[in-house]
């Protein structure tokens, strides 16, 4: 889905370039800077562990880059910004980025579908859809406190691969 530019580093690059601007998007909000870091490393190594492609991960890595740019948006239409409201508003502003910093068209349109669905839970379609869900899970779990028995559930009802299931067994000691 990238272009074969990857093979000298183009897209690595862009990914690079993403991150920092993402940073640059929520300057002074470390916690929301916090969560992507986060969320990106856990679908990376997710990612890596259930075979993705390189085009597959590097598009994986700048959709958990930009997964949540639909909150700042809602906090300043809505005064909220739950997980609706993220995916009504996150694809726009993901495309305009995106496409600022030259991704391709089609590797765009997957990333704002993910934005624009990365809080629905039923018919996820994709490995990237998937692992994208289940790092922002591992991610939220943590910085929303719930509780071991609340993270089971939900690791049994919505995980599905078998690096995303073994990542949460063993950071909170689940017994599924």
């Amino acid at each position: 889905m990238m272009d074969k530019h990857s093979e000298n580093g183009g897209n690595m690059e862009k990914l690079q370039q993403l991150y920092i601007e993402m940073a640059a998007y929520y300057q002074g909000q470390p916690k929301r800077i916090q969560h992507y870091v986060k969320v990106e490393s856990f679908a990376r190594w997710i990612g890596e562990q259930e075979g993705l492609s390189q085009e597959e991960l590097e598009l994986l890595l700048a959709a958990a880059l930009v997964h949540d740019i639909g909150i700042r948006p809602a906090e300043e239409k809505f005064g909220r910004s739950d997980g609706k409201l993220q995916e009504q508003e996150g694809p726009h502003e993901s495309e305009k980025l995106l496409k600022r910093l030259g991704f391709p068209e089609e590797v765009v349109e997957r990333i704002c579908y993910l934005v624009g669905h990365h809080h629905t839970y039923t018919d996820i379609q994709g490995m990237d859809y998937q692992i994208l869900v289940e790092a922002d899970f591992l991610v939220n779990f943590f910085e929303n406190g719930q509780s071991r028995e609340s993270i089971a559930a939900c690791v049994q009802k919505i995980f599905r691969t078998d690096a995303g299931k073994e990542l949460a067994r063993r950071m909170y000691q689940l017994e599924i």
